[in-house]
């Protein structure tokens, strides 16, 4: 099976003042996970879904990356 991202063009304006990097993107995802994790579950991963072969193949035995990991969007490149 193939999976292929469709990007469509947006019409959607962003400011110059509200754009940011991806290491800012980073920090304020890791702050939100961080407020996340005080109301509620920090792990809340299903044990099991119809999709367990392929992400089991694709993460190594595992349903997805590991928890606490730094992100690298290369290995998601085929």
């Amino acid at each position: 099976m193939s999976y292929a991202l469709i990007v469509t063009p947006t019409k959607l304006i962003i400011k110059p003042e509200r754009r940011f990097t991806w290491e800012q993107w980073q920090a304020g995802r890791a702050e939100r996970r961080r407020l996340g994790n005080l109301v509620a579950p920090k792990n809340i991963r299903r044990k099991k879904s119809e999709g367990d072969e392929y992400l089991r193949e694709t993460y190594g035995g595992e349903r997805g990356p590991k928890f606490n990991k730094p992100f690298d969007a290369s290995a998601d490149e085929v």
